[in-house]
């Protein structure tokens, strides 16, 4: 009797680790409106900007000018173009000795951050939008906020 307990809970305890694991990898991304909220929400100043890449949608910059953190958003027309913009930043922010790094990748789903010296660089790539942040070491907790915040 006491084994057959000892299986149950064994087999419940794993189902229930298997299924709250699960629903980690289940993201949505935010919309325009929603980056727009969401960074005002945190103190930032969003402007729309003009994109002369006829692959992006929506180009959207909150501004804390009182830290000099920046966060851009930016909704494209296709994952493909999403993917390459993201690696091409990537590139950019990565360049320099003794940057440290951190990057996590999947199909739907990239995240890469660098620190380069005093400056924190955040990329993430979810379907087709792309989220670019970029703080002071000491203000890296507004990018860090903002992303929990959209759940990216």
């Amino acid at each position: 009797m006491l084994k057959k307990r000892i299986l149950f809970f064994s087999i419940l305890l794993t189902m229930v680790l298997f299924f709250s694991l699960a629903g980690c990898s289940a993201r949505t991304p935010i919309s325009a409106d929603e980056f727009s909220k969401q960074a005002k929400d945190l103190g930032f100043t969003v402007t729309e900007q003009s994109a002369t890449n006829t692959a992006v949608v929506k180009y959207l910059q909150a501004d804390d000018s009182k830290t000099q953190t920046q966060l851009i958003f930016i909704t494209f027309k296709t994952e493909s173009d999403a993917q390459t913009a993201y690696t091409s930043v990537k590139a950019n922010v990565s360049q320099g000795t003794g940057a440290k790094t951190t990057t996590l990748d999947s199909s739907s789903y990239n995240k890469f951050t660098v620190v380069n010296g005093e400056l924190n660089y955040t990329i993430i790539r979810m379907n087709d939008t792309l989220l670019y942040g970029k703080a002071n070491s000491g203000h890296q907790n507004q990018v860090d906020d903002f992303v929990k915040a959209a759940k990216y």
